[in-house]
């Protein structure tokens, strides 16, 4: 009888065997990638062009309330519809005064400013009609006798300024007036009032040209014209005195 063949014991059949095999796991479907804006803005080039157009809109909105809330252009102070109040006294001794004084002159009138010195007189005449709250605070000084004994300060060959209570070019009557710019034109013997940058900053101190200065048209407020002494006007010295201002009215 054949015999019978021994089974491997089961040590032997797992020595024995090779490893069963597996299979790769399959890779999961690749999900399509969505296009970013910029590659459908790139592709539709109508569409960009309507979001900058929107985008430059508002940014214009934006920049010009910036600008409504910028800082205001000044406004120029009203005149103070009461009697001047005495505040202090200059170095020199003449007063100021807290706010322009009340309208007296009539603008239908003429007004005359004469400036003694020791060359000689410079009569002006008034521009009411032109500049009617710088001729009213001129005449007011005049009559309060605020220039006389002040000097011309400043004396150039084109220019001589005067007018000033502390004789340095910084100083008042202690208010300020609105600007009255014209279209008078600076010629010979045209006067004017002196001011810093600020347009309503004239106070007591006037200037007289003495030939044309065109580059000052309505940039300052003419309220005068020299009518005699011309020669006197360029007579004029650093430190000569106006000893006396008067208004004739008629």
């Amino acid at each position: 009888m054949p015999k019978k063949s021994k089974r491997p014991s089961g040590k032997a059949a797992r020595r024995g065997s090779a490893p069963a095999k597996t299979s790769a796991p399959a890779a999961a479907p690749r999900t399509p990638r969505q296009p970013t804006v910029w590659e459908r803005l790139r592709k539709n080039p109508m569409a960009l062009l309507g979001i900058i157009i929107i985008a430059s809109m508002i940014l214009s909105i934006v920049g010009l309330e910036y600008l409504g809330q910028a800082e205001p252009t000044p406004t120029p102070a009203p005149t103070i519809p009461a009697t001047p109040a005495t505040s202090q006294a200059t170095p020199s001794g003449k007063k100021t005064y807290s706010a322009p004084p009340p309208m007296t002159i009539d603008a239908n009138k003429s007004y005359t400013a004469t400036i003694e010195t020791d060359k000689g007189s410079i009569v002006i005449q008034l521009l009411p009609k032109v500049a009617p709250k710088t001729v009213n605070s001129f005449v007011f000084l005049s009559r309060e006798g605020f220039y006389n004994g002040l000097t011309f300060h400043r004396v150039e060959d084109w220019v001589i300024q005067g007018g000033d209570p502390l004789g340095t070019g910084t100083g008042g009557p202690g208010y300020n007036l609105p600007a009255e710019f014209n279209p008078t034109a600076h010629i010979t013997g045209t006067m004017a009032m002196a001011r810093s940058q600020d347009p309503n900053s004239a106070g007591s101190q006037f200037y007289v040209t003495k030939v044309a200065a065109s580059w000052l048209d309505n940039q300052y407020t003419v309220f005068g014209q020299v009518v005699t002494g011309l020669d006197v006007v360029n007579q004029m010295a650093i430190g000569d005195v106006m000893r006396k201002v008067t208004i004739e009215e008629q």
